[in-house]
């Protein structure tokens, strides 16, 4: 009996998606076939097909994928303990290591960090669109103002200090001084 005849449909479709996504960050976007990705789930092309008709959709999926853990991770630090600047700073920095890590080794890392929106249709773009609103709200909350051109500033800072800290430093020091350096003066007292 296949591989694929044993699995269940939601295990067969992850298999795909892992295997698409493993091999995107080993061999690139435009080297990873849908022969390849079949190949590395251990299913036939048909079976492949018969889930995403294209490798666009795949890769869609498996963004999809990523923006859920991404979003889930920032919404549970968000509502997790600590102050305002606790609070941003976790869900900056958890968000950060998630993409460091899911990139980390990956000789494509630079153009699919680069390509990441255009290849997931607007999702990273809707789900930074979310953060802005929920730290904007946590901010008006906390009685810091202005709030647009603070969370622009803990935006675009969050964005700089993910996407260049050195490669192995735990980013929560870091997110934690921004925020603090950011933050913290413009807290009512």
């Amino acid at each position: 009996m296949s591989v694929e005849a044993r699995q269940p449909s939601s295990a067969r479709r992850e298999a795909i998606l892992l295997a698409a996504r493993d091999l995107v960050l080993l061999q690139g976007l435009r080297a990873t076939t849908m022969e390849a990705i079949a190949r590395e789930a251990r299913v036939a092309k048909p079976t492949l097909y018969s889930y995403f008709p294209d490798k666009d959709a795949v890769v869609r999926a498996v963004m999809t994928g990523i923006v859920t853990e991404l979003r889930e991770s920032f919404w549970s630090a968000m509502n997790g303990p600590g102050d305002i600047v606790d609070r941003i700073a976790n869900a900056f920095a958890d968000k950060h290591e998630r993409v460091r890590a899911l990139l980390a080794g990956s000789p494509h890392a630079t153009e699919l960090y680069n390509e990441h929106d255009r290849l997931a249709g607007g999702q990273f773009e809707q789900f930074d669109n979310e953060c802005e609103m929920a730290i904007a709200e946590a901010l008006s909350q906390a009685g810091v103002g202005p709030v647009s051109e603070i969370t622009a500033l803990l935006l675009t800072a969050s964005y700089g200090v993910g996407y260049r800290a050195p490669p192995g430093k735990p980013l929560h020091p870091i997110m934690y001084r921004l925020v603090d350096a950011i933050l913290r003066p413009e807290l009512p007292a």
